[in-house]
């Protein structure tokens, strides 16, 4: 794990580098989560050789709060730029899931020399649509800060299917945490979705076959599209062999 100042206040982004070969894979997960700890088994899966970047985004994981920070979808995408330049990497597969696929296409809009190949595992494409996001959003950022996160956090350890996400939420910023879902909700000139289809590289929407998303407009943008049997938004955890098969 390295570390690596992302922010004007010198907050630090947590940085997993592991393997030494190609191809490079860069992966960011979603909100409420930690990339080190929901791509841990992608990245150590025997099915995937290679070198594997796993990034927490500011106020996520192992890496710093900092309540300067705008937390905004752009900015996230920004301090994984940051991480790329300082490694000197280009053309790498960036994988991203949910917050982290609207993360990447943010990524490839910005710096498009830094990505050879763009992984989308259902990301939020079009404003307004999201579900723990919807949530967090609903709460103007005081009361969030002040009672919402722990109401939410208390719903989800109550829940067996929630309890190790909860883990992971509970070790986010909550000012982070609203100011992320305020923006993935946002309106903006030009949606996750027509980023995704502007991007004039290879392009791979992953989704759960239990999500039963709609994916007629995905692919007719020219975007690869896989479903993993069996899986749902949690795909990395519900079919890991699937979704590594997916990638690969």
């Amino acid at each position: 794990m390295i570390f690596r100042s992302a922010t004007p206040s010198g907050a630090s982004v947590a940085v997993l580098d592991i393997g030494a070969r190609s191809p490079v894979r860069v992966y960011v997960g979603g909100l409420g989560s930690a990339t080190t700890v929901s791509f841990a088994p992608v990245a150590g899966h025997p099915g995937l050789a290679g070198r594997h970047i796993l990034v927490d985004l500011i106020g996520s994981g192992w890496s710093d709060h900092d309540d300067a920070f705008g937390h905004t979808v752009d900015e996230h995408a920004g301090t994984v730029i940051g991480v790329l330049d300082a490694l000197g990497l280009r053309d790498v597969t960036l994988i991203g899931h949910s917050l982290g696929g609207s993360v990447a296409i943010s990524l490839a809009a910005q710096r498009p020399d830094l990505v050879g190949r763009l992984v989308v595992a259902e990301p939020n494409l079009d404003p307004g649509v999201g579900t723990i996001s919807a949530q967090i959003a609903a709460y103007d950022e005081e009361t969030f800060v002040a009672t919402g996160r722990q109401r939410i956090l208390d719903a989800l350890r109550s829940s067996d299917a929630d309890r190790e996400y909860a883990r992971t939420f509970a070790r986010w910023s909550p000012r982070g945490l609203h100011r992320t879902a305020v923006s993935l909700l946002a309106d903006r000139p030009a949606t996750f979705r027509q980023q995704l289809a502007a991007f004039n590289r290879p392009r791979l929407y992953v989704s759960g076959e239990l999500s039963r998303e709609e994916l007629d407009a995905v692919r007719a943008s020219g975007c690869e599209v896989r479903v993993v049997p069996g899986a749902g938004h949690d795909l990395m955890a519900d079919n890991l062999d699937g979704f590594v098969a997916a990638l690969a």
